[in-house]
């Protein structure tokens, strides 16, 4: 009977480790996902919404048409919601699909348009191209209601 106990208690402690999850370093869709899709100072991506109004709060950097904001393909790993950059501001981590208050634009060659539900229809917002100096609004027609973006 002790030999079975024993035997159960160590069966259920490699149970435990086997199923605890992924060590605290190991990266996640959405760390890589922050990683390569506009969380770091040093992307050359041109779009970016913020949380707030008057491009305060956290921020997501865009460098490619994105058809739905809640569900993106990473890497062969499934699929994963945009989230606002983990900035220590306002929406710091909250889902950018029907979430952001502004954008800007500091693409000089295209226009950036977000809309209002996702590929690309419905309502939207434009911005034109930056020149010479970066584009800025408060979203008015998808204010907190907005799914996707593409540059126009």
């Amino acid at each position: 009977m002790r030999t079975l106990a024993k035997a159960l208690t160590v069966a259920s402690a490699a149970g435990l480790l086997m199923f605890s999850g992924a060590p605290a370093n190991a990266s996640t869709p959405q760390d890589e996902e922050n990683y390569w899709l506009g969380c770091q100072s040093y992307n050359t991506f041109k779009f970016r919404l913020y949380y707030n109004s008057n491009n305060k709060g956290a921020y997501r950097d865009f460098g490619y048409a994105v058809g739905n904001f809640g569900a993106v393909e990473i890497y062969g790993s499934g699929t994963v919601a945009y989230k606002f950059c983990n900035t220590g501001a306002a929406g710091s981590g909250q889902g950018v699909k029907n979430n952001a208050a502004s954008a800007r634009n500091l693409h000089t060659s295209y226009g950036a348009c977000v809309y209002y539900n996702s590929w690309f229809n419905g309502a939207k917002d434009s911005l034109p191209p930056a020149t010479p100096l970066p584009t800025s609004k408060n979203l008015v027609n998808t204010y907190n209601d907005n799914a996707s973006f593409q540059w126009c």
